[in-house]
């Protein structure tokens, strides 16, 4: 689930109300109203639908679907153990279609991407958390390699086209190599994977986040997705206002402040500390995406030694106020994606480095404590 600090999965909605399994699999039928339940618990995407030029198209096509038994009952087996991951992959087909009858995919497409979209995370239905504790490697081991199992499952009905397969496998890469598994770029993604990829990211994050947040959100990703189907995506969203929003509690610009002051003080006097770890000949991965989290945080032209002027303008002014909010939990997502990379590899164990890893674990667990959790996104 674009887990790195995509991360915190508290994530969605309650989930749709489905027997309880007894072997069989779900029927076309049953996915399409279990769907079309999903999309009411969220108003922003209710909105986001109803401004499609094929509002119901997502419902027609999972009736249409002819799953085969392995797969359906593959579904039963996710809507009754575990419904709010079930929950989760019905909000992305809804959000794949959307993005393939805006971009006008074929009809073979948008069934294939719908099929993906489906199962994309169905190697998760054992986990208890969806991110798991520190020091959990089992957990870890099945989050990293849940794209394959997917895909693996898919492979065993020769009905599912292997366009729906490569979308699965890849539903984490970013066009721009930050992904995972394979790190794959633009070239060497496969375009219903990118898609699959936005959906699921985008998906992730919709109950969590108003509209005027999202596109913050959406802008401040774009140049790691597929950038027609993020601008399609912010057309939308442009003008939907969500009721019962007001401005900013004073416990939420407290979360804020502590956000964006421990992210400022971890990357204090930055182009020394940057010097300082190219001398320890990292992988490039590591000193990359550190840049462009620190560019993140000055894209709003936010100076990192006076965090308390920002922090006033949002006081008062509620735009303020979203788009720092979206900023400080972007950031915290792309700290925790960064650290679950970091555990994925073997690093040199140089005297500087260690002090460096436990400042970003400490400034992650302080940012999910002051949140009130202890997940990061999907």
């Amino acid at each position: 689930m674009s887990l790195p600090d995509g991360s915190s999965r508290g994530m969605r909605a309650s989930a749709p109300s489905v027997p309880h399994f007894v072997g069989a699999g779900l029927r076309s039928e049953e996915i399409a109203d279990h769907a079309q339940l999903a999309l009411q618990s969220l108003p922003t995407l209710v909105t986001l639908v109803a401004r499609s030029t094929d509002p119901l198209g997502y419902k027609y096509g999972l009736g249409a679907l002819n799953l085969p038994e392995p797969l359906s009952r593959q579904l039963g087996r996710m809507a009754a153990e575990n419904p709010e991951l079930y929950q989760h992959h019905l909000i992305i087909v809804i959000l794949a279609d959307y993005l393939a009858n805006g971009l006008q995919l074929s009809a073979s497409d948008r069934a294939a991407l719908m099929i993906a979209a489906l199962f994309h995370d169905v190697g998760l239905i054992g986990l208890d958390s969806l991110i798991p504790a520190a020091g959990d490697p089992e957990a870890m081991r099945v989050i990293d390699d849940h794209p394959q199992m997917a895909a693996l499952l898919l492979r065993r009905s020769p009905e599912v086209p292997e366009a729906a397969v490569l979308a699965v496998l890849q539903h984490h890469e970013r066009v721009d190599g930050s992904g995972y598994p394979a790190h794959g770029t633009h070239r060497a993604l496969h375009p219903l994977g990118e898609l699959l990829a936005v959906a699921e990211a985008v998906g992730s994050v919709l109950p969590k986040r108003r509209p005027a947040a999202m596109l913050i959100w959406l802008r401040l990703i774009r140049n790691s997705f597929r950038t027609e189907a993020i601008d399609l995506l912010a057309r939308s969203l442009q003008g939907i206002v969500v009721p019962g929003h007001s401005q900013p509690s004073e416990a939420r610009l407290l979360v804020l402040s502590e956000q964006l002051g421990g992210q400022a003080a971890l990357f204090d006097n930055w182009l020394v500390q940057r010097s300082r770890l190219e001398a320890l000949t990292l992988p490039d991965f590591v000193i990359d995406r550190l840049d462009r989290i620190y560019g993140m945080l000055a894209q709003l032209g936010i100076d990192l030694h006076r965090i308390e002027l920002a922090l006033d303008y949002a006081i008062d002014d509620e735009q303020v106020a979203q788009e720092l909010l979206a900023l400080a939990q972007e950031v915290d997502w792309q700290l925790g994606d960064l650290l679950r990379d970091i555990q994925r590899h073997d690093l040199p164990q140089a005297a500087s480095w260690p002090a460096w890893r436990i400042e970003l674990e400490a400034l992650t667990q302080r940012v999910r404590t002051a949140r009130g959790d202890h997940t990061a996104r999907p």
